[in-house]
């Protein structure tokens, strides 16, 4: 099965803990953000990244850690980077 590596452009929840501007209304907007990782999972409701993946001396995946869950509702755009083989 090919790897499959990729960049995600999404809009994140933000916090503030002041008060709220009416004149600064930016400020308390989604905050755009750019993922990269490997697919671990890609349904219709998220895409699940992992940020390390470990390897078996067989190449086999054995493990992954520091994982990120997307809520397809949130994301913005999606791009491949796996190298052209």
């Amino acid at each position: 099965m090919k790897e499959r590596i990729v960049c995600i452009e999404w809009d994140d929840a933000s916090f503030n803990s002041g008060y709220y501007d009416k004149k600064d209304k930016e400020k308390f907007s989604p905050v755009r953000t750019k993922t990269a990782g490997f697919v671990v999972k890609s349904d219709r409701k998220c895409i699940v990244i992992s940020h390390d993946r470990f390897y078996d001396e067989t190449g086999k995946i054995e493990d992954e850690r520091h994982i990120t869950t997307i809520p397809r509702t949130m994301i913005r755009k999606t791009i491949e980077l796996n190298p052209k083989d």
